[in-house]
């Protein structure tokens, strides 16, 4: 598509250096036949006009551009016959006049469908863009200072709730409200199940609702859903939900990068922590299945370091298939 519009821009420079390159020879060289004078000048016009006009109808797409293009269109073609009909008929005793009249009317034409289907389109869509563009400044300022005040209220008193409340159930509600809403705020989207980062995210809501504890996601960059990326969801989740259930920790956070070719992941909580002998009972046993196994299995690497009364850090690296 780019190399259409430069090649369109290219020959719309070629027809105006044409048409300027005309109007030097009907000054400076003999004039040629009517009917020859007539074709060169419709050829150069076409070449000087056409190119921008298509260049034009690329961006209207809407009834209202469409129809500008065809009345212009329409009234060029109009005037182009008139005149020539006019120059070759009408006037045929009259040498001068009618090479003049078949001048003008190939000129008129052209300056006509410049006018209508180049100069008169892009004001429209200068103007349009314009308007778009300060209704959208009106609904960011509008937004941001909505976010500001549901800040100050709203999610402060959500967070107070889940800090203060000693029911899980009233936690979870608060937790699962105060995430749908800065998700509207901000214009999070969480609806795409083959992204990785929205897949991360819905996991550690998932947990959340679950766990009544808090998930901190972080991430940076994503990619597409595959066999070895949605192993590193299934390990996060496992992850996520051993620190929920066993660490004793009420936050838990999640970071995950994508660069180039490269993931990695790492679930850290300031909880309990434990030792590596105390993976081989059967509540642990999520780390080695369900977590390194899990992992390794696809080529990647996972890396658990814990300390008991300090937490435990969950580290994922994986290549990314593009």
């Amino acid at each position: 598509m780019r190399s259409r519009s430069y090649l369109m821009i290219l020959l719309g420079c070629l027809g105006l250096v044409c048409l300027a390159w005309l109007m030097w020879a009907m000054r400076h060289t003999p004039p040629p036949s009517l009917p020859v004078m007539v074709l060169v000048m419709l050829m150069a016009i076409g070449l000087a006009v056409v190119p921008w006009a298509v260049l034009v109808s690329a961006r209207l797409a809407d009834e209202e551009a469409r129809a500008l293009h065809l009345r212009g269109a329409f009234v060029a073609a109009c005037t182009v016959t008139a005149g020539i009909w006019i120059s070759l008929v009408v006037i045929r005793r009259e040498s001068h006049l009618q090479t003049a009249t078949a001048i003008v009317s190939v000129l008129a034409a052209g300056a006509v469908l410049l006018v209508g289907g180049v100069a008169l389109p892009w004001l429209f869509l200068m103007a349009r863009t314009l308007t778009r563009e300060r209704a959208a400044r009106i609904r960011a300022e509008e937004r941001s200072e909505m976010a500001a005040h549901l800040h100050d209220s709203v999610l402060q008193s959500l967070t107070l709730i889940q800090k203060r409340s000693a029911q899980q159930e009233v936690r979870r509600l608060a937790r699962s409200t105060e995430r749908d809403l800065r998700s509207w705020l901000y214009g999070t989207k969480t609806d795409d199940p083959d992204d990785f980062a929205m897949a991360v995210t819905a996991t550690a809501a998932t947990i959340e609702d679950t766990f009544a504890i808090t998930v901190e996601v972080v991430t940076v960059g994503t990619c597409r859903v595959d066999e070895r990326t949605s192993a590193v969801v299934g390990a996060i989740r496992e992850a996520l939900t051993n620190a929920a259930r066993h660490s004793g920790a009420d936050k838990v956070s999640v970071y995950a990068e994508v660069v180039d070719i490269e993931m990695l992941v790492l679930i850290r909580d300031r909880g309990r922590g434990f030792t590596r002998k105390d993976t081989t009972s059967a509540h642990h046993r999520g780390i080695a299945d369900s977590i390194e196994h899990r992992v390794r299995q696809y080529g990647g690497v996972a890396a658990i370091r814990s300390t008991p009364g300090e937490g435990t850090e969950v580290e994922l690296r994986m290549i990314v298939a593009h």
